[in-house]
């Protein structure tokens, strides 16, 4: 069983959570007031819009953007009085037969974050999350987490949350039960029950109205992952500390022994290497061991990584050396989509392999290298191009996206103009305008690096276009300027 240990680094802006697994930085959470998720939240909404071409519905839930709820994430039996002609329930309904009505009442779930212009996604399928358990409030179904590998265990499991599966209600078993009390997991399951009946009691109120708030990033960790798995929990705040303690009081108070205070100088992050491993978490090129790299753009639509063999030469056929890079390339991958919490589609551009038995056994070690990953992916096969298309499950907006903005510089496409293209708008400028401000003192303001390139490289130009307009031209040097932009101003 691999081992893990999480870090905590409390500030007051911010806390930092860190991941560790057999040594190596696995995952990272952020939380910020100013950038709190949502994903979990249950609101009473109110439908504004029906989307039939997209088979949808907008929801005000009461913040800035608007719900996309899908029609399909809706219930059946929740509807079924809304149908225009009686259907008979063991009909397989169809998402256009459902007929919401603009201005209703709905209640809802967050499953995933605002994403660039995109509103968040909800769901009417609520379910509210334990240590142990996950209550389902409208479906009906027994699951067992997929980490649970072992047989009968499974099936241990499965009669248990049978036996005290709330009436109406479906229940999901996660990994933390596998090694609990059937009377600690009923009693989790009641007790969630119970705070669902309560939190319903918000819902009489007019929408939209927050109904359930999920806890904050640290308690969810504690609940999600602080399971057998993890060795030690160390926090360096002490009105922290108390408060797992007290968590884990009502819900494992056999794991408290294992969360730990750190009271020592030197910062906690520095103490355990993950200060300077953080620095490293934003490049868009990261070297292999072997002196292979890969290069990993994020855009709007997908995630391209694009695998070399670079300074590599540990093998001199080029098959082995091939096969033996795209190996540790996939290794890296796997890390970099859980520490960054990259989702959606991504693409990885492998080295060409010749050998079909090379082709599926990279396929089977991703396979395997993912189910470490909570994250849940659809695989694809790897082309005859050598492309490898998966998709990785997205709720939140991905840590670099949290720890970075779009540059003000290259207004985030991450090139700039060049200073040569902003000298031909600068001409052109005065082609179009020169004669506006024929025999002046004027001042042409830009960037201090086209404003040195203006200055000292095409110092003859600059000089000719005073002639022209018979000007008095200065070039002044400005930090409030992007680059590439100017302004002239009349003395």
């Amino acid at each position: 069983m691999r081992k893990k240990d999480i870090i905590v680094n409390i500030s007051n802006t911010e806390a930092r959570i860190a991941v560790m697994q057999n040594g190596s930085f696995v995952e990272f959470y952020l939380d910020r007031a100013e950038q709190t998720s949502l994903v979990g939240n249950v609101y009473k909404g109110k439908v504004l819009n029906l989307i039939s071409g997209l088979k949808a519905a907008f929801v005000n839930i009461g913040i800035e953007k608007n719900g996309f709820l899908p029609l399909n994430e809706i219930p059946f039996e929740e509807f079924s009085e809304l149908f225009e002609s009686e259907i008979e329930m063991e009909h397989e309904y169809r998402p256009e037969e459902i007929k919401l009505k603009e201005n209703q009442e709905i209640i809802v779930q967050v499953t995933k974050d605002s994403y660039g212009i995109k509103g968040p996604r909800i769901t009417s399928y609520i379910s509210i999350p334990g240590r142990y358990v996950v209550l389902l409030i409208n479906a009906k179904n027994i699951g067992i987490s997929r980490r649970i590998r072992q047989r009968r265990v499974r099936e241990m499991l499965f009669r248990t949350a049978k036996h005290i599966k709330p009436q109406g209600m479906g229940i999901i078993i996660r990994t933390a039960a596998a090694r609990a009390k059937s009377e600690e997991i009923k009693k989790e399951v009641e007790v969630l029950r119970r705070e669902w009946e309560k939190n319903l009691l918000k819902a009489k109120a007019a929408a939209p109205i927050l109904i359930y708030q999920e806890p904050d990033a640290l308690i969810k960790t504690v609940r999600d992952i602080f399971n057998n798995e993890v060795r030690n929990l160390i926090v360096d705040s002490n009105p922290v500390y108390d408060k797992i303690i007290s968590y884990l009081g009502k819900v494992s108070p056999r794991m408290r022994s294992r969360v730990k205070l750190y009271t020592d100088a030197q910062p906690i992050f520095e103490k355990y290497y993950i200060e300077e491993q953080l620095k490293s978490i934003l490049e868009r090129k990261i070297w292999l061991p072997s002196g292979g790299y890969i290069v990993l753009d994020q855009t709007e639509a997908l995630v391209t990584i694009d695998v070399n063999t670079g300074k590599s030469s540990k093998e001199k056929q080029a098959e082995k050396l091939a096969l033996s890079t795209n190996l540790e390339a996939l290794r890296e991958i796997v890390r970099l989509l859980r520490l960054r919490d990259i989702g959606g589609l991504v693409v990885v551009d492998l080295i060409d392999l010749a050998r079909k038995e090379n082709i599926a056994r990279m396929l089977r070690e991703f396979k395997s290298l993912i189910r470490e990953d909570r994250a849940r992916y659809r695989i694809g096969a790897i082309s005859k191009f050598g492309l490898l298309e998966f998709t990785r499950e997205r709720s939140r907006t991905s840590v670099t996206s949290r720890l970075s903005e779009p540059c003000p510089v290259c207004r985030g496409r991450g090139r700039t103009i060049s200073r040569q293209s902003a000298l031909g708008y600068v001409e052109r400028w005065f082609i179009n305008n020169g004669n506006n401000i024929r025999g002046k003192m004027v001042e042409l303001q830009t960037s201090p690096r086209l404003a040195d390139f203006l200055s000292l490289r095409h110092a003859d130009t600059i000089a000719n276009i005073a002639k022209e307009y018979s000007l008095i031209l200065h070039i002044k040097a400005d930090y409030a300027f992007a680059e590439g932009d100017f302004k002239v101003v009349v003395l």
